[in-house]
């Protein structure tokens, strides 16, 4: 008997159709546009009968609410149209783990081929946290590439550092994933059935496809939500310390407060992708807390919404 759904479940699938609907048309929603000619590069006041005028950033204010960026874009732009890009870059590298995860552990679970190597890759991954072997060497290549100096920076470089970003986060994600889906299949494999199949002269391509992958298909969807919320999560680990992947746009910026000071490069997501806007604001986090704190509980929220669900998805599902 199906169990009879819960309005917490309800409410969790409400919650994921909003955000959808938000990375959808959060682009046609953001009240201020982000072309060039959308920046504000200068407000006046008149403070005391003086004229005093003001570049960005700019706090929250009645015209932007959560306030703007060193450009002058509206920030609550930016977080609305940088939404989808957010999704996409974690969907990608989610979807890249389960390529090569789904026919290694599946093949390693039905055959039992290659199984104490799973067994150790994925226990040397899971020793520490993922973040202590993507953080040194991208991080080193970043600075190697000196993508954080004026001279030094430019688009190629950049392309590079987002391939590697790629294949670091998708291969240390793999042999956990893997190891987990051949445990799973290793399972099933023991069925009667699949064992009655085995000695009909079924092949090992046939038991995955014919009977393991369509008893793990409930499963396997658990699995990719929460290996969405597992990239989601370093991801925005990484953007605190600025390592970020897609297309950023760079502003030369001299601390006028120390003489003789060098300019540096900040960058910045042209297209409000939010951990870039996590890895921008938490330069600036003494002086214009604003930016991190509003893009780091808008990233939270999206996390603890896809957590809330992934509960309460497994909840519902229990037993069948």
């Amino acid at each position: 008997m199906k169990k009879k759904s819960t309005k917490s479940f309800y409410f969790a699938c409400a919650v994921i159709v909003f955000i959808v609907l938000l990375a959808i048309f959060g682009g046609m929603l953001k009240p201020h546009g982000l072309a060039n000619a959308d920046k504000v590069v200068l407000i006046t006041e008149i403070i005391h009968g003086k004229m005093i005028g003001k570049t960005p950033p700019y706090s929250p204010n009645a015209t932007y609410l959560l306030g703007t960026d060193h450009r002058g874009f509206d920030m609550l732009s930016l977080l609305l149209n940088g939404l989808k890009y957010t999704l996409v870059n974690a969907g990608l590298l989610t979807a890249f783990r389960f390529m090569f995860a789904i026919p290694l552990g599946m093949w390693s679970g039905t055959t039992g081929r290659g199984a104490e190597g799973l067994r150790v890759m994925q226990w040397v991954i899971s020793a520490v946290p993922v973040f202590l072997f993507v953080y040194p060497p991208l991080s080193g290549l970043f600075f190697g590439l000196g993508l954080n100096e004026i001279d030094k920076a430019n688009p190629h470089d950049f392309q590079l550092f987002t391939i590697v970003f790629f294949v670091m986060v998708t291969v240390l994600g793999v042999f956990p994933l893997a190891y987990q889906i051949a445990e799973r299949a290793r399972f099933y494999n023991r069925k009667p059935y699949v064992d009655a199949s085995r000695l009909m002269g079924g092949t090992a391509f046939h038991r995955i496809l014919r009977h393991i992958v369509t008893n793990m298909r409930l499963e396997l969807l658990f699995m990719a939500i929460s290996e969405f919320i597992l990239v989601l999560f370093l991801m925005g680990q990484l953007a605190i310390f600025n390592l970020i992947i897609g297309g950023s746009e760079t502003l030369v910026m001299v601390d006028k407060l120390v003489p003789g000071e060098v300019p540096y490069l900040i960058y910045l997501t042209k297209t409000g992708e939010w951990t870039a806007m996590i890895a921008y604001g938490a330069k600036y986090i003494q002086v214009y807390p604003y930016i991190v704190i509003e893009s780091g509980i808008a990233f939270a929220l999206l996390i603890l919404s896809l957590q809330f669900f992934l509960y309460q998805f497994k909840k519902q599902n229990k037993g069948n």
